[in-house]
């Protein structure tokens, strides 16, 4: 055996060291965004759920289904088909936990994949019949509704928010019902952060055009 034969024999453990020393390294960098985002719980449930456990994938639902349902019901208002929305989001949910990074929260996960699943029929579901009467928390009027003695006042709401464009009303649930950032609602939309700024400035300018009987 020649000496360069003998030095690339010796030098392939050495590479084989590097290609480990760098999986393990991903394997932590992993771990370490894993840990900023999920509780040590949440990680120990989505370990369990990933391995196709039946009390985790449980645990996994009932942690997280009131969210879903919640954000379903302020996008689409009072619908017969709620219930098969919310199953159909977590069995996308449950089919796609192999690909969660662990780079954002898992609610911020749950809302990309409810938006994906529903903006299809929010677009198909737009109503455009005009309402004329409806209370808005989020203007210079909200004392004097809140004195009128109207005891519907959350149903008008909803129903002011059907009126928006899909895109527009998204934005605004996210923004003002769920609390999200302009930054984590671009990571659920795959939209510039200018995009979703756009889109909120809009949705506040219709509702106001719509309490005040200007559109």
């Amino acid at each position: 055996m020649t000496r360069n034969a003998r030095t690339m024999d010796q030098a392939l453990p050495i590479a084989d060291l590097f290609a480990a020393d760098a999986t393990t390294d991903a394997a932590h960098a992993s771990e370490a965004r894993a840990s900023e985002y999920l509780t040590t719980e949440e990680q120990l449930v989505l370990a369990g759920a990933r391995a196709g456990n039946p009390r985790a994938l449980r645990q996994f639902y009932e942690a997280h289904q009131s969210q879903v349902r919640g954000h379903l019901y302020r996008l689409l208002g009072p619908d017969s088909e709620i219930d098969d929305i919310v199953q159909t989001v977590f069995a996308r949910a449950f089919a796609a936990l192999g690909t969660f990074k662990g780079n954002s929260a898992l609610s911020t996960w749950l809302y990309r994949i409810t938006t994906n699943t529903t903006h299809n029929l929010l677009r198909q579901r737009f109503r455009r019949n005009r309402v004329k009467s409806a209370f808005q928390w989020w203007t210079d009027g909200r004392d004097a509704h809140l004195h009128s003695g109207r005891v519907d006042v959350r149903g008008e709401a909803e129903r002011l928010l059907q009126r928006l464009a899909p895109d527009l009303r998204e934005v605004f649930v996210f923004y003002h019902y769920e609390g999200l950032t302009l930054q984590e609602i671009s990571q659920i939309l795959d939209k510039p952060v200018s995009t979703v700024g756009d889109r909120l400035t809009r949705a506040r300018k219709r509702l106001h055009d719509l309490v005040h009987g200007d559109a």
